[in-house]
């Protein structure tokens, strides 16, 4: 439909160029039998003037119209569109197919997950090997002979304080070895474990 009102446009200019005789910038001369090169008359000039505004205004007021159809066909089409996706949006399938969107995303950050924790998996496998390569490696070592246990007989006036000195031991140490705490009372005659196990 534009492409007829540019074709009408320039048979309109091209008429307007006969009629006052005038060659446009960059046209060619107009020319042919009957034709004064001379200058036309101001009036001629006028009526092509008035002439060219009232085609500009008929070919910008037919646009108009047509941009104003043609929005009105688009705002019927979006409203068209809103409601076939609301009409979609309250389907059950459509909430199950959202649901399992969702799901799908829930899986995937499961699945992150699981990769992270296989590949912590696979780092302590092979620091595990690692350890193990060179505990192999290493020469073992001599255990420890076996402390025999060493007890002293609580006498009259002995304090925890003055076993631990005795022994060379702190009183938590002590109290540790006997599992009883620095308040608990001891008496004469009891055995208290001073080093070993």
């Amino acid at each position: 439909m534009d492409h007829d009102k540019n074709e009408a446009a320039q048979e309109f200019m091209e008429e307007i160029v006969d009629d006052l005789g005038h060659t446009p910038k960059g046209g060619k001369e107009v020319s042919g039998p009957g034709r004064n090169p001379g200058p036309a008359p101001k009036g001629l000039i006028l009526a092509g003037i008035g002439v060219l505004i009232a085609g500009i205004a008929f070919f910008l007021i037919g646009r108009n119209s047509n941009h104003t159809e043609e929005i009105a066909g688009l705002k019927a089409e979006l409203n068209r569109l809103q409601e076939q996706v609301a009409a979609l949006n309250n389907r059950p399938e459509t909430r199950t197919q959202f649901r399992r969107i969702e799901d799908l995303k829930g899986f995937q950050q499961l699945e992150k997950r699981i990769s992270r924790l296989e590949k912590e998996k696979n780092r302590l496998q092979q620091k595990i090997k690692r350890l193990a390569a060179r505990s192999a490696a290493s020469p073992a070592k001599k255990s420890s002979p076996r402390v025999t246990p060493r007890y002293h007989t609580v006498q009259a006036g002995d304090s925890l304080y003055s076993i631990a000195k005795k022994y060379t031991i702190s009183v938590d140490t002590l109290c540790k070895l006997n599992r009883i705490t620095r308040q608990q009372p001891i008496h004469p005659g009891q055995n208290l474990l001073v080093s070993g196990e």
